[in-house]
């Protein structure tokens, strides 16, 4: 069944059908504040922190679903009846004479709720603007009946502990630690045992009744669906300390026939004196909300005209121009903990994690990439290795430092010396990436002084970001086991595989990657002892690679502590693993022919419809010297589940083995937009790559799991632009590079990079995949397979590549 369609004249995904299986979600704010949306008004917000700085509560993994959220209700004056402008919570019925009809559009950066019910239209507009800490219900009700008519408007929002551990476990904290007040229109919530934290909630008009506290609100033995304080028309205007707390105002309108009304709610970080009231002022104004909206679309069109992309594949254009790019700079924002499924549970970055994601949206977001890649380098140890999970707060030295307030709560403060992790917890992976996003973030911007910027480790060693780069090459150089390979220490990529004292041929490659990487600074930089030093180390992978762990069709996946291969066809279960197969092709390390092999061992292994299974056997027999993945039911995550994130990789290196035909299958595979027809199946987002697919091994095979907060997005991005339409950067050069399917004509970009335009058209006459046979810049003749020197800012720069 579809439920809905891609409206790329507005850059909105539509959901015309609200019963879809599971929540479909967006997500808002760019700066400091966030809220997590379902297309059923759904979620929760928070200010910086999931975990730390929660705003509204939500309750996972809940009956009925998606509760509580950001609710605005109709209450037809003359019979009582109500609904709300989004389909939950009191969800009217959609089909049958007397339903009511809900449109949601997911926008970039806001989604818009739309009611029909007898004869009132609605609207709740929902967005952060990009300077205020405030969340925004632009509301509109329309009246399209002929009969002047009564409506009373209500809002809810449910108010969450700050603290998310304390408001889920600890509720003589949460329920006799806080309280709430009415007045001049404003909703204050206040943290008695902090008193810096305050919310609040309020509208551009008077209300004619509040409600402040949950159980007043809702009533007893109700729910969101049926609360008291809607079906009777007031609120109880009570407030209190202590207990749960809500933030609901109600508005009674007189609607003449063809009338609209339009009313601004306003949910937001900081004191009623502080903020709130200066807040309230300036949304009240109309025009305001107008503009920040417009400014708002703005921003994300900004960053979408960074690169813009028009080629023959409809589903490539729509995602990377906006929904891929969307969701690679949500990755990068609001990193994992703020979804559906992580709730606030944790806290900071993950190593890994972030240094992938800033690498696919440098161009359209420096700033906040650059702060990223700063606190991965602090989050460094001196002998080269990331913290695997850290606080960036903890090791940034211009952090803001709360009040000392003496709290009746006793948690131990750690040490420098516990947030340090050892090897024995120290993941094999985590510092290599970094060594790329660095490399990549300094060839966007130019930035060249930034590596003799001196940042300290988390050990507080001093070292130019230069050091850090070495220092991260240098560990891995130093973990290398009696196969010449890398040790896979507490796990690698996938941390399901723990192989202990064993051998990683994963991370053997990416170190690879790495060094290769790092020497596209050190070479032009005349770094030339160093250049040496990496040039022996990669000679040294690459006949590791060769005589180590090549399986005959594929790369094996390494050796257990005993000295066992695995992901070999020697075994019986995991004889081929995806996630390394691209890496010796991408790190140059391997030949054309071994690449193809082992490109099409995962194609017939390991592919489906759906995409790419992360290995083949499923594991079946519970063996501790692979790891955890032995444990894990087949056809679910790391075994034997199609794992999104690994399925950009084959993309990347059919592309670079000239293959486009072959990169855009598996591109087609995993990608969500494909799928928009067969939700039935999918579930999830069709517009948002998820963590992972049930296997063909599970009785849910094509169901998506887990979407948004995933390295898919960033990697996917990467793979198309940099790889099948091949345009990247060196030092100080853009290279056109494509590796596209035969049948294509070609392809336009429009490519923003360091101030100039570049307009790029490339030319498919022979409809060959790959190979640049001439190249004119501005009309001029330029050398096929050289970089196209960067112009200077303001130049607007026409490129024509022909492939033959």
């Amino acid at each position: 069944m579809k439920y809905g369609y891609f409206d790329t004249a507005v850059d909105e995904y539509v959901i015309t059908r609200p019963d879809v299986p599971v929540s479909w979600t967006n997500y808002l704010g760019t700066k400091n504040l966030c809220t997590v949306l379902s297309h059923t008004g759904g979620g929760y917000s928070y200010y910086k922190s999931a975990q730390q700085g929660r705003i509204t509560r939500f309750r996972p993994n809940g009956v009925p679903l998606d509760r509580p959220g950001h609710y605005v209700y109709l209450r037809d004056d003359a019979d009582g009846d109500f609904w709300s402008v989004s389909w939950q919570p009191v969800g009217k019925p959609i089909d049958g004479p007397d339903a009511a009809q809900y449109t949601t559009r997911h926008g970039m950066g806001y989604t818009r709720f739309e009611s029909s019910y007898k004869g009132i239209d609605a609207s709740q507009t929902v967005f952060i603007p990009l300077d205020d800490d405030v969340e925004l219900w632009d509301t509109r009700v329309t009246n399209t009946s002929e009969e002047v008519r009564e409506i009373t408007v209500g809002s809810y929002v449910e108010f969450s502990f700050h603290t998310i551990t304390i408001d889920n476990q600890n509720l003589q904290m949460s329920l006799y630690s806080s309280g709430s007040s009415y007045a001049d229109g404003v909703i204050e919530y206040d943290f008695f045992y902090e008193p810096w934290t305050f919310h609040f909630f309020t509208s551009s008009q008077e209300p004619s009744s509040y409600d402040t506290l949950r159980d007043s609100f809702i009533g007893p033995y109700r729910s969101e669906t049926n609360p008291i304080a809607i079906e009777r028309g007031h609120g109880s205007n009570t407030s209190a300390t202590t207990q749960n707390h809500c933030g609901s105002l109600q508005h009674k309108i007189t609607l003449a026939p063809g009338e609209t009304k339009r009313l601004v709610y306003m949910l937001g970080y900081g004191s009623r004196d502080a903020v709130g009231r200066t807040i309230q002022a300036k949304y009240t104004d109309l025009a305001t909300v107008d503009a920040e909206l417009a400014r708002l679309r703005g921003y994300w069109q900004a960053k979408q005209a960074k690169l813009s992309i028009k080629t023959p594949h409809e589903g490539m254009n729509t995602m990377i121009n906006t929904w891929t790019l969307l969701q690679a700079e949500t990755c990068v924002q609001w990193s994992r903990f703020a979804s559906f499924v992580e709730v606030g549970g944790r806290n900071g970055l993950g190593y890994r994690d972030t240094a992938q994601d800033v690498m696919s949206v440098i161009h359209t977001n420096p700033v906040k990439t650059r702060q990223r890649i700063v606190e991965l380098l602090r989050a460094q140890v001196s002998s080269g290795y990331g913290l695997h999970l850290f606080d960036p707060v903890v090791f940034d030295p211009d952090a803001e430092k709360l009040p000392d307030i003496p709290s009746p709560t006793i948690v131990p403060t750690p040490s420098m010396d516990d947030l340090i992790h050892g090897l024995e917890d120290t993941c094999s992976d985590d510092h290599l990436w970094l060594v790329s996003s660095i490399v990549e973030f300094v060839k966007e911007t130019g930035d060249v002084a930034f590596l003799d910027e001196v940042i300290p480790y988390a050990d507080g060693k001093p070292a130019t970001v230069y050091d850090h780069l070495k220092a991260a090459l240098d560990f891995s150089a130093a973990q290398v086991g009696p196969n010449g390979v890398a040790l896979g220490l507490r796990a690698d990529w996938n941390d399901c595989l723990n192989l202990g004292g064993g051998e990683t041929s994963l991370v053997t490659f990416l170190h690879a990657w790495a060094i290769q990487a790092f020497l596209e600074l050190a070479r032009p930089l005349g770094r030339t002892e160093d250049v040496a030093r990496y040039e022996a180390e990669l000679a040294r992978i690459a006949d590791v690679a060769d005589t180590q762990l090549w399986d005959g069709d594929w790369w094996i996946r390494g050796y257990t502590r005993d000295g066992v291969k695995i992901g070999s066809n020697d075994n019986d279960e995991g004889k081929i693993f995806l996630e390394h197969q691209a890496w010796p092709v991408i790190a140059g390390i391997t030949s054309q022919e071994r690449g193809e092999a082992s490109m099409n061992a995962v194609r017939e292994l390991l592919g489906s419809e759906y995409g790419s299974h992360l290995n083949w056997p499923a594991f079946t027999k519970v063996d501790d010297t692979i790891g955890f993945v032995t444990r894990v039911y087949p056809g679910i995550k790391e075994n034997a589940a199609i794992f999104s994130h690994p399925n950009a990789w084959p993309i990347i290196a059919e592309a670079m083995l000239g293959r486009g035909d072959e990169a855009v299958a598996f591109y087609d595979s995993v990608l969500p937009y494909n799928q928009n027809d067969n939700i039935e199946v999918r579930g999830a987002e069709p517009y948002a790559y998820a963590q992972f697919i049930y296997g063909r091994d599970h009785e849910w095979y094509g169901k998506a799991q887990n979407p948004w907060l995933t390295g898919t997005a960033g990697w996917m991005y990467t793979a198309a632009t940099k790889y099948i339409l091949g345009v990247r950067l060196s030092l100080d050069g853009l290279i056109v590079d494509p590796s596209i399917p035969t049948a294509w004509d070609g392809f336009e970009m429009r490519r923003e990079w360091r101030g100039a335009v570049y307009q790029i058209e490339v030319r498919n006459p022979g409809h060959v995949s790959t190979g640049v046979v001439s190249v004119t810049v501005d009309g001029v003749e330029h050398p096929a397979g050289e970089p196209i020197p960067a112009r200077p800012a303001g130049s607007e720069v026409a490129v024509v590549v022909t492939l033959g």
